[in-house]
């Protein structure tokens, strides 16, 4: 892990606790559609995609077809009305704060999420953490959803414009929590720290390391 000059971060999972709001909101909007999902049933088959990539899945998966882009965006509208309802429920990971504020202290930082835009604001707005992240990679942004690397690239263009021109992938180091993540960071061609709070570590072995909790992280001298 030396050498690392940038620092990517996925939002929900591993910054933010807010998985679970996710989830219950997502399958709240399912049950009005007749759809029913448990986290049992689903454990991570949702985990890892965007809100879009995830609808339509689950429509796919109970045998309802493809949604059109109109129907999807109505979806997605009506859970992400849910979600920011819940925003007051959301935590930061034990040790998250800490580690983005020493992140950005030694290079440039920025998040590359699969979330909403305004979701990943409202949650940095409740803790005081907007300014941090000025500029960063949502799922309005990209067209592609992990494994793809999109996000990542997208992230590292952020990362060059803020910091050393000449950054390259392997001089960037992403904190994920899922196995989708972790593959997208590889194809990016970048260094990956797995946090095992979704996905059981050896899930996560694929990464580079993986730890329990970003409490545990040590940077590298």
């Amino acid at each position: 892990m030396s050498g690392v000059r940038a620092t990517i971060f996925d939002f929900d999972g591993v910054l933010a606790d807010s998985e679970p709001l996710h989830f219950r909101t997502f399958a709240a909007v399912l049950a009005e559609e007749g759809i029913r999902i448990t986290q049992d049933s689903a454990g991570t088959r949702y985990v890892g995609v965007s809100d879009r990539e995830a609808f339509e899945l689950a429509f796919l998966d109970h045998g309802r077809g493809s949604l059109t882009p109109e129907a999807c965006g109505m979806l997605l509208a009506r859970k992400s009305r849910l979600y920011r309802g819940g925003l007051a429920e959301v935590e930061l990971f034990h040790g998250a704060r800490e580690l983005l504020l020493e992140a950005r202290r030694r290079g440039p930082a920025t998040i590359a999420s699969c979330a909403l835009r305004g979701d990943i604001e409202g949650v940095l707005d409740r803790h005081g953490l907007r300014g941090a992240f000025p500029r960063f990679v949502s799922a309005d942004d990209v067209s592609r959803s992990k494994p793809d690397p999109e996000c990542f690239l997208r992230a590292l263009d952020i990362l060059r414009e803020e910091g050393p021109r000449d950054l390259s992938p392997r001089d960037c180091i992403v904190f994920e929590d899922s196995t989708r993540g972790v593959e997208a960071a590889r194809r990016a061609g970048m260094r990956c720290v797995a946090v095992a709070t979704s996905f059981r570590a050896g899930e996560l072995r694929a990464a580079d390391a993986v730890i329990a909790s970003l409490a545990e992280w040590r940077w590298p001298d």
